[in-house]
């Protein structure tokens, strides 16, 4: 059987009690992990919007309606009250070495579930389609594609920070040892839970030499090692114990009170790199693949193969665009908490 499990770890614990506790620890560290993750991209979208206005030289900022009942808003509270109360309940359960009942195993994610999809409905502007500042719509555009993704079940990368912990057990004449396969799509999430003390690096892959800091006689057994955790048929998930650590979309992280808050996220504003270099470069490199595809596809009506877009990225961020840069850096404004959360100025009329 061909394994490649670059994922996996041994696991520095002598119980099952201390597994609920790791699970614990990486449920905190996945929290603030995907905070992070998701702040990142409410902010860089709300950063975006206000460098296409200047780009551009467009109208103000797209006009948003509210689109939430009261009866909306009261779900989403209480499905957040809920959810805490599940999470006092689950703190006590661990401190009493309590199982939880299978019944509840999958409670708390259809409440994340449940309070993401509602708090993206919940928009706080007005009814009378009162402008929206820059951060106000990237909340909403970033809700409605979770909402999107979420009915229609495509991934969105950018937001996916669904984690889970594969644990496997075996039992030797001295006790018990554990081994796990730690799946986190988001590099910037699986780093923050793959630093953590208690898991110790143990990636294993069939059909070619080993690396360099183990020997061959190691790197077998440890091939062996995991073919006897997996079983005949290699199926994880019927030898293993699994722990859900982030559940796949967590704007309810940043939920106050049934409503996205603004401040929550605008706090992570200092993690952004919005410098006016930084972004000058990015806009530049996206203008020189527009002309780019543009040219390549001119003349031809056929679908676009994706070799092609490949190989256009490629090329931009290898492009000159020294010159490109530089006009952009001299108009972009400098951001700010304040220019993202406040309303657009109207334009002028002459």
């Amino acid at each position: 059987m061909s394994l490649k499990i670059n994922n996996g770890f041994k696991v520095n614990c002598h119980s099952l009690d201390d597994v609920a506790d790791l699970s614990n620890d990486l449920r905190e560290q996945a929290a603030a992990a995907a905070r992070l993750v998701i702040a990142k991209e409410v902010l860089q979208r709300a950063v975006r919007l206000v460098d296409q206005k200047v780009l551009a030289r467009c109208q103000p900022y797209p006009t948003l309606t509210s689109k939430v009942s009261d009866d909306v808003t009261t779900l989403a509270k209480a499905a957040q009250n809920c959810r805490q109360t599940l999470a006092l309940v689950e703190q006590a359960r661990s401190t009493a070495r309590i199982d939880m009942p299978f019944q509840l195993t999958a409670l708390p994610q259809m409440l994340d579930d449940l309070i993401g999809i509602a708090s993206g409905l919940v928009i706080d502007t007005p009814l009378n389609g009162a402008e929206s500042s820059p951060l106000r719509h990237a909340i909403c555009s970033t809700s409605s594609d979770i909402l999107e993704a979420s009915r229609s079940r495509h991934r969105l990368p950018a937001l996916d920070v669904e984690a889970e912990l594969w644990v496997f057990r075996e039992v030797c004449p001295a006790g018990c040892k554990y081994y796990a396969i730690l799946h986190a799509d988001n590099s910037d999430l699986f780093s923050a839970l793959s630093s953590h003390p208690s898991l110790i690096p143990m990636p294993y892959w069939s059909g070619s030499d080993a690396p360099d800091n183990i020997t061959r006689e190691d790197w077998l057994s440890r091939g062996e090692l995991w073919k006897r955790l997996l079983g005949q048929a290699g199926i994880p998930a019927q030898n293993c114990t699994s722990f859900q650590i982030c559940g796949d979309y967590g704007l309810s992280l940043f939920s106050e009170n049934g409503a996205l808050s603004e401040p929550a996220i605008l706090s992570y504003l200092p993690e952004v790199d919005v410098s006016v270099e930084a972004r000058a470069e990015y806009w530049a490199r996206r203008q020189w693949s527009d002309r780019r595809f543009r040219v390549l596809t001119e003349n031809t009506d056929a679908q676009t193969p994706f070799s092609l877009v490949s190989q256009i990225i490629d090329e931009a961020k290898k492009a000159d665009v020294s010159l490109e840069k530089s006009q952009i850096a001299a108009v972009l404004p400098k951001i700010t908490a304040d220019s993202l959360a406040s309303l657009p100025l109207k334009p002028t009329t002459r």
